[in-house]
């Protein structure tokens, strides 16, 4: 930014006066803090909200597709599921730690440096947030609209449909920069709409097999595949059905008594996340043979459709809703890790201010709503959603390596929850073979993925080590943060 100490005119804490040069200077000092508001039973209905998003109703078709049974396609998901929670530990375990804004970011930067910390922002913003957004808030605008008129053709009406996401975005993105009091009850009503869902499924099943539908049921593991490439692909699937829990780590900033609170929602989240989904599984296998669910795109909704025709609108809208929490979930995290590299010079000094009076980032949720608008309107974010396979198992590799070298270099850090050292050294060689499973799967999109990702090497060069940039440069953003600092009424925090 330069030396902002040679300029004349002064902000501070969002109101500008005058003096008497004419380049502006932003005073980054203020007290203004964003404010400890969430509690245990937020935190859960959060991770119950974004663990596995919609992917109940969607990827049972591919984990029965190669798992070859109904009882080995419940252990893929129990497995993965149990993988996925002894990571989420290792993750809190540092969260515990550091309980700053920005989750992974944080814990890579302040353990290993500048370089690999902006590596994880950098793909986090660029392989994860937009197109994370995209996909979840079109995902929600066609299941509603498919509960609403349930006779349309949805390709016919494909600009309508990112019309009403794009609205989906800006309404949830305006909630999140103004109303941040009503947007953990939102999550939690939203959350609720998901266990609504569940219920109506697990339900049904328990009719069904008191009506004796339990054919599917009397030899379950008769066809397992003895493939173990096909078996581990039953299980990678699965390790992916339980994902977006990591958005909570981003928040522990905002979590109240972090010690405490992160490891008990992680426990009580992945139990009820954990048995709902083998539930459910199972409740589907009472109405739907494996060889129809290997064929559905939708599972969910072809349950219903045999259960109780009338409730398929209900449960379309239902996972429509689902499917808005995860994204108001997404917003929630995603945005901080922006906000915490903007603290410490990995963004414009402009991602780590928060408004005054509402305390929220608005400025780096705004930001990466832009880009959400673009991916969704450009499309291309389908695929870039495969992306994020190779992203986030760098990210946890990245994480578990960080929990042991800090356990080596300082084993006598205050570590309010301390993760069995078993589970981190598992989790090196189990996210070892995802990698490695991912490449040999598609190695193409893997390889331009790890490409998208070393661009953010010369982007560190260019927006952190380069700090002599011309003048007009520094004198245009300096104007551009003020001007927003005056209509938007945002500051640094301290």
């Amino acid at each position: 930014m330069g030396d902002m100490r040679e300029t004349d005119s002064i902000i501070q804490d969002g109101v500008a006066s005058p003096g008497d040069g004419d380049a502006p200077e932003v005073i980054v000092e203020s007290k203004v803090q964003m404010k400890r508001s969430m509690n245990l039973f937020h935190c859960t209905a959060l991770l119950v909200s974004i663990t596995g998003h919609s992917a109940v109703f969607i990827a049972p078709s591919t984990i029965i597709k190669y798992s070859g049974s109904v009882g080995m396609s419940l252990v893929a998901w129990m497995v993965g599921g149990l993988i996925n929670l002894s990571l989420a530990l290792c993750f809190t375990e540092l969260g515990t730690m550091m309980p700053k804004a920005g989750g992974p970011y944080a814990f890579i930067y302040s353990t290993f440096g500048s370089l690999p910390g902006f590596l994880i922002l950098w793909g986090y913003i660029v392989l994860i947030s937009g197109p994370f957004w995209a996909f979840q808030s079109k995902t929600a605008a066609v299941y509603i609209v498919k509960a609403i008129f349930p006779g349309c053709d949805v390709p016919e009406m494909e600009w309508g449909i990112k019309l009403f996401a794009a609205w989906i975005i800006v309404s949830l993105v305006t909630l999140n920069c103004v109303y941040m009091k009503y947007v953990t009850r939102v999550q939690t009503i939203l959350s609720s709409t998901k266990m609504l869902a569940l219920l109506i499924i697990i339900a049904g099943g328990i009719a069904m097999v008191a009506k004796g539908n339990t054919e599917h049921f009397e030899s379950p593991f008769a066809d397992t595949t003895t493939d173990t490439g096909d078996l581990s692909l039953a299980i990678f699937f699965a390790l992916f059905g339980y994902g977006g829990w990591q958005v909570l780590l981003s928040l522990s900033e905002e979590v109240k008594n972090p010690g405490r609170v992160l490891p008990m929602s992680v426990f009580t989240a992945f139990f009820i996340v954990i048995l709902k989904t083998v539930l459910v599984n199972a409740a589907y296998f009472t109405l739907i043979s494996p060889e129809e669910m290997a064929a559905s795109r939708a599972v969910g909704l072809l349950f219903v459709e045999r259960l109780y025709p009338p409730l398929v609108p209900v449960i379309s809208f239902l996972v429509g809703t689902i499917t808005v929490g995860a994204l108001n979930a997404g917003i929630l995290g995603h945005s901080r890790l922006l906000f915490a590299g903007s603290r410490v010079g990995h963004a414009s000094v402009l991602f780590g201010m928060i408004h005054q009076k509402y305390l929220t980032p608005g400025p780096s949720i705004v930001m990466l709503a832009v880009w959400s608008l673009v991916m969704l309107f450009v499309g291309g974010f389908t695929t870039m959603m495969r992306y994020i396979t190779l992203f986030s198992n760098t990210m946890s590799m990245s994480v578990v390596i960080a929990l042991l070298y800090l356990r080596w270099v300082k084993p006598d850090e205050p570590r309010p929850f301390r993760v069995p050292l078993f589970v981190p050294v598992l989790q090196v060689f189990v996210v070892t073979f995802i990698l490695a499973l991912a490449v040999y799967q598609r190695p193409v999109e893997m390889g331009t993925a790890l490409f998208i990702l070393c661009l953010g090497v010369p982007a560190y060069l260019f927006l952190v080590t380069w700090t002599n940039k011309p003048r007009f440069i520094t004198t245009f953003i300096e104007k551009f943060t003020i001007a927003v600092q005056k209509i938007f009424f945002v500051v640094k925090t301290s």
